[in-house]
């Protein structure tokens, strides 16, 4: 008979605070059971595909531990409906005298606004970059005009000078070409197609790339994997992610050092952390390493938008890239990006 009770006090509960909530809820026993969900009582309903009841194992599996929970948390969900859309959700977990409760808000129409805001930023700061660019390619037009003209002042030049002719002509050449296709890359519209994808064999490819370059010759890899992880995304853009930040740490260590990487899962999240033993980043630099065309390098090796490329990148992928850690000792940078889900 208390049994009865208890479970006709808690509906009239759930019933008063599902009618007084904006927002899907879900209410949680001890075990993770589900003790009621506000649709169910006609209060906070979205349009979905499932009820709230059949997506609780979705939403659980993105919590961090296990029921009972000891404190509060927030995190993130992303679904795939059957029309092919994602919904991105947050969700806010509280501890109550019956368990937990666990709130849905939906974020969709908020995520493709930011998504649309970024495109328009970009293309406002590409306008701002146009007066970079003219300032980047300066040195390296200036330096092909004072070879051109050294050549052409030689009636008969040597063998060596046209060997140092021809290959400072090919270096330059190659800066104003790359120059271009990471203005283009950041320019562009991140409207490819998304899939689930191995991060690691996005990292591998990565790798090959700067092994036919020799950047890695001299460079120990140390590579821990959580096998198996597998990221929602597009294979190319987070290619070029892993890339433009492989590139950057073995050009901080002159080609020689250590490059750690490490994938592994953080709730709906996988984080990639990819650090070297080069000499960090200067404390003045910190809060601008992720700015267009700031670079630390040298103007023979940078253009200051690998970062940026990168950012923006993991930005439309609901993702992000951080600056973790710093020092004498090198700097180690975290990739996190939306873990495919089933």
């Amino acid at each position: 008979m208390r049994a009865q009770r208890h479970s006709y006090d808690l509906a009239e509960v759930f019933e008063q605070i599902f009618s007084a909530a904006p927002w899907p809820m879900l209410m949680l026993g001890e075990d993770g059971e589900v003790l009621g969900a506000s649709d169910e009582y006609g209060h906070g309903e979205i349009a979905s595909d499932l009820p709230l009841r059949a997506r609780a194992a979705h939403y659980l599996a993105s919590l961090r531990g296990s029921p009972p929970w000891s404190a509060p948390q927030e995190a993130d969900s992303v679904r795939t409906l059957p029309s092919g859309v994602q919904a991105h959700e947050r969700l806010f977990l509280r501890r109550t005298p019956w368990g937990a409760s666990l709130v849905v808000v939906d974020q969709t129409d908020l995520r493709q606004l930011q998504t649309s805001d970024l495109q328009t930023a970009r293309l406002a700061a590409l306008g701002f970059m146009v007066a970079g660019v003219c300032h980047e390619i300066t040195n390296p037009l200036t330096s092909l005009h004072s070879i051109v003209q050294i050549l052409r002042s030689e009636k008969q030049p040597s063998r060596e000078l046209l060997d140092k002719g021809f290959d400072n002509i090919a270096v330059n050449v190659k800066r104003i070409l790359d120059i271009s296709r990471r203005l283009v890359k950041f320019s562009r519209v991140g409207d490819e197609p998304r899939y689930g994808l191995s991060v690691d064999e996005a990292i591998e490819e990565a790798l090959y790339v700067l092994r036919q370059d020799d950047l890695l010759r001299d460079v120990e890899l140390q590579y821990r994997r959580d096998a198996g992880l597998k990221v929602f995304g597009n294979t190319g853009q987070i290619r070029e992610i892993f890339l433009n930040l492989f590139v950057n740490a073995a050009q901080a260590m002159a080609g020689r050092g250590t490059l750690s990487i490490e994938t592994r899962e953080a709730g709906p999240m996988v984080e990639v952390l990819v650090g070297d033993t080069g000499p960090g980043v200067p404390a003045e630099a910190v809060g601008r390493i992720f700015e267009p065309f700031f670079t630390t390098k040298s103007s023979m090796h940078g253009t200051g938008l690998g970062l940026a490329i990168s950012t923006e990148i993991a930005h439309e992928h609901g993702g992000s890239i951080t600056l973790r850690h710093t020092g004498s000792q090198g700097a180690t940078f975290c990739v996190a990006l939306p873990r495919e889900r089933s």
